[in-house]
């Protein structure tokens, strides 16, 4: 897998960019541009594996030559101008490979796949488990968890793993307008199958889904559960776990073998009640460390007479995020069956949980670095 910008004019360019986003199994597509500078400018604050550039491009910038032969990505340029002419273009600004435009269908992804970058490491540390988790139904848990795993990946700019862990009633498959041929019941009966259960999902998400029946979720043992959430973090940067309500087996391991635990909760009496026996039990008998509980309140300005700084209160929690009530729209994107980070992208709520993305990553990033994390969404008072 590798990352792409190209720097094109049209109708080149849109027909590439429509190539390559059909294709999130292999190439994760940065953006695009019909010039040249805002290319370049692009490519230096998001390096990416390699470069597809339209030969035209180059014709109306004289003397860039020397600066696209020190850039740390491959170029492969494409041949639109007359061959001969492309041929010198391509020597010049020492191209790693060059690609006729009408030979472009069937020559160019072999050739990227040739010279690319990869996307990252094969020895990088394993990857983060996220749970989303409430003790009482009906909260937006699903939700959060198809749309943060979308931000995520747009974000980190490679795939992010969902398991369907709502094992008798899963809704992941639902939202996404997924009808999967194999599920984690599969899988725990042949392991083997993992990868070929993994179902591509918009949004540069790969799904595990729940049993089709309620009846196979009782043939899920905790240890084949564990051996998949650890062969699935040796390849993916998140995996995110949505949990069930309550604390069945199943929902243990995935609490316990989390990194984080997204604790999601409704500015409601009942649910305010459910979830702080939820942190109790975590605090208290799970013995979870403060910084491994986030507590995200849902539906923030509902108008429910119960105000922010009342369920910091109530549920002992000084760091909370807030995810705005966004009215009809969640439930119209889970309708047509996609996410609306990227639908929506312009919405508060989907701001907000692209923020929420944002800081999972810097905090992922930091731990591998070992630099000191600045909080920025996790905060006492309103977050950003």
């Amino acid at each position: 897998m590798f990352s792409l910008y190209i720097a094109a004019k049209s109708p080149e360019r849109d027909n590439l960019v429509t190539y390559f986003k059909e294709r999130p199994e292999d190439v994760v597509l940065l953006g695009s541009s019909a010039d040249l500078k805002t290319a370049l400018a692009d490519c230096a604050r998001d390096v990416p594996g390699v470069v597809v550039l339209d030969d035209r491009l180059l014709q109306k910038a004289p003397g860039i030559a020397q600066e696209l032969c020190s850039t740390p990505y491959p170029i492969v340029l494409l041949a639109t101008s007359e061959l001969s002419v492309a041929t010198r273009y391509a020597l010049d600004i020492k191209a790693k490979d060059l690609i006729a435009a009408h030979d472009w269908p069937t020559e160019l992804l072999g050739a990227l796949e040739r010279v690319a970058r990869p996307l990252y490491p094969r020895d990088r540390k394993l990857g983060q488990v996220l749970s989303i988790f409430s003790s009482k139904g009906g909260v937006g848990k699903t939700t959060l968890a198809v749309n943060l795993a979308v931000a995520l990946a747009e974000r980190n700019h490679e795939p992010v793993a969902i398991i369907d862990l709502d094992l008798a009633f899963g809704d992941v498959c639902t939202m996404l307008a997924l009808s999967p041929k194999l599920t984690i019941h599969d899988v725990v009966t042949d392991p083997t199958q993992l990868k070929a259960a993994l179902i591509p999902a918009p949004g540069n998400v790969h799904v595990l889904a729940a049993p089709l029946t309620p009846d196979q979720a009782e043939d899920i043992p905790g240890n084949e559960l564990v051996e998949i959430i650890q062969t699935l973090r040796e390849d993916y940067a998140f995996v995110v776990l949505d949990l069930a309500p309550g604390y069945q087996e199943t929902n243990i391991i995935g609490l316990d073998i989390s990194d984080t635990i997204l604790t999601l909760c409704t500015p409601d009496v009942v649910t305010l009640r459910a979830v702080g026996q939820a942190l109790n039990l975590f605090r208290e008998s799970f013995r979870y460390p403060a910084e491994k509980i986030r507590l995200v309140l849902n539906r923030t300005g509902s108008k429910t007479g119960i105000e922010r700084a009342d369920v910091a209160t109530i549920l002992k929690i000084p760091r909370i995020f807030d995810l705005p009530s966004a009215g009809n729209m969640p439930v119209r994107a889970a309708n047509q069956g996609v996410p609306f980070v990227t639908h929506e992208e312009n919405s508060p709520l989907s701001r907000a949980i692209v923020a929420l993305a944002n800081e999972l990553a810097n905090e992922e990033r930091q731990k591998k670095t070992g630099s000191r994390l600045t909080r920025t969404a996790w905060r006492s008072g309103r977050s950003t």
